[in-house]
């Protein structure tokens, strides 16, 4: 492995260092059209994907398991930059408590709407906590649900903290991004049937059956789901709930709902 090592960054000073603590906020994220995937499982759903991977930063002091020189190799193979970092440094670039010595830099990809789609679809809508959203995506992965469409997306899905709460699953995921009235008329022209998750819904969702091609709207917790939903053709859905509780997390209302819905 030692090789293929490019450089060393044991210094605070390190302009490439510095580079990384930008991308800590969003605007630089934006700006350098780039954002980073830390963590083991993060970034071998990411090696795996069709991102164009820029530079990938290990710190072997902070490696956890046994499988941390095979994932390297997939970096090298790709002919991807590799970087070896000092332990303060790398404390300082990570996102965690306890980071596991791998974090890289990706080329970040807008997906615009595909014309045809088919299968069941998630709809995150105006969702706003990253965890909420990483949480959605992944277990939308466990459930069979690769389409997703985020509804005038508020957080941006490749913002950190959504890759570590998806486990890097959103990598290998159909994600595109629209406006709430491009994506009603994407799913009306393939002939979807929309199916709103909401506590004042018409219809529980236990026992719902729905059609093949359905699409689950999940609004965020605090405004729930945007009114042009409500302008569209739809099946309003209801979790039953008991003891006065009228709001559930989003993310665990999504659970619930993909779990009946596929099941």
């Amino acid at each position: 492995m030692n090789n293929s090592i490019n450089k060393y960054i044991e210094s605070l000073n390190n302009p490439e260092y510095k580079f990384l603590i930008s991308l800590k906020k969003n605007r630089n994220r934006k700006s350098e059209n780039k954002s980073i995937a830390e963590g083991y499982r993060e970034n071998s759903n990411l090696i795996d994907s069709s991102l164009n991977v820029d530079t990938l930063y290990i710190c072997p002091e902070l490696f956890v398991g046994e499988n941390n020189e095979k994932l390297i190799r997939k970096f090298e193979n790709k002919n991807i930059r590799i970087v070896q970092v000092a332990l303060k440094v790398f404390k300082e670039i990570s996102y965690r408590d306890k980071p596991d010595g791998i974090i890289s830099i990706f080329d970040v990809n807008k997906n615009k709407l595909p014309k045809t789609i088919s299968g069941p679809i998630l709809i995150p809508d105006q969702i706003e906590k990253p965890g909420n959203l990483g949480t959605m995506i992944r277990t939308s992965k466990s459930f069979g649900i690769n389409n997703i469409l985020l509804s005038d997306e508020i957080t941006d899905v490749y913002n950190p903290n959504v890759i570590r709460a998806s486990i890097g699953h959103l990598f290998n995921s159909n994600i595109s991004s629209g406006s709430n009235d491009e994506i009603i008329s994407l799913l009306e022209a393939n002939d979807y049937q929309v199916l709103l998750l909401d506590p004042e819904g018409d219809e529980s969702l236990e026992g719902f059956i729905p059609n093949q091609n359905f699409a689950l709207v999940v609004g965020a917790e605090q405004y729930g789901i945007s009114d042009n939903w409500f302008n569209s053709n739809y099946t309003s859905l209801f979790i039953r709930s008991t003891n006065n509780v009228d709001s559930i997390n989003a993310s665990t209302a999504a659970a619930i709902a993909m779990w009946e819905l596929t099941k």
